[in-house]
C-alpha cells in the first residue's frame, strides 16, 4: 500500500525563494508515475483529502 498526501503546490510556488526548486520537480509527473507503476504491480494507492489532519492522526489506531 502506498499513501500519497496532497500537498499545496500553488501556494509553495507563491514563495520567492522555493518557487524555481519546486516547479523544477514536477509533482504531477511523479504521482502520475506512481500511479502507474502501482497499477501495474497490483498495489493500492491512497490519496487522502489535504485536509484531514494525517500528521496528527495515531498511525496504529487510526
Amino acid at each position: 500500500m502506498i499513501v500519497l498526501e496532497g500537498a499545496h503546490i500553488a501556494g509553495m510556488l507563491k514563495n520567492r525563494r522555493l518557487a524555481q526548486a519546486i516547479a523544477d520537480v514536477g509533482m504531477y509527473e511523479f504521482k502520475r508515475q506512481i500511479l502507474y507503476k502501482a497499477e501495474q504491480a497490483g498495489v493500492q494507492v491512497l490519496l487522502p483529502s489535504r485536509c484531514k489532519p494525517s500528521s496528527k492522526t495515531c498511525s496504529w489506531c487510526g
